[in-house]
């Protein structure tokens, strides 16, 4: 099995889980939320721009369930963070991280099995 970009950044991330200090991830996350395009997005609500909800990929789902429709498309692919971390799920603000993404695949691929 090939191992994916993401998956590259994800085990740098998660074999050094100290080496970030808070400061730094909030660093981060600020950084990604100025360069995100998820207030573009045909997705994202006024609520969610009021609560300042940005970089959905990294934060996880919206707050208190602000944006939930998903019929009018989704961006994420667009998105330079996207393509720079190697991202490959879609709708963040409604489904969670990548990685959320990724775990909760791997449980339904077991109820489906056993």
């Amino acid at each position: 099995m090939d191992i994916t970009k993401f998956e590259k950044y994800l085990a740098l991330v998660t074999d050094h889980p100290l080496v970030l200090s808070p400061a730094e991830r909030a660093g981060i996350i600020l950084t990604r939320k100025e360069h995100c395009i998820c207030p573009a997005c045909p997705t994202y609500r006024k609520c969610a721009e009021k609560a300042g909800d940005r970089a959905f990929c990294t934060i996880g789902k919206s707050r208190e369930g602000c944006i939930t429709d998903e019929s009018s498309g989704c961006r994420c692919p667009d998105c330079s963070i996207y393509r720079d971390v190697g991202f490959e799920k879609e709708f963040f603000c409604t489904r969670g991280t990548e990685q959320q993404q990724r775990i909760l695949s791997v449980l339904e691929m077991r109820e489906e099995v056993y």
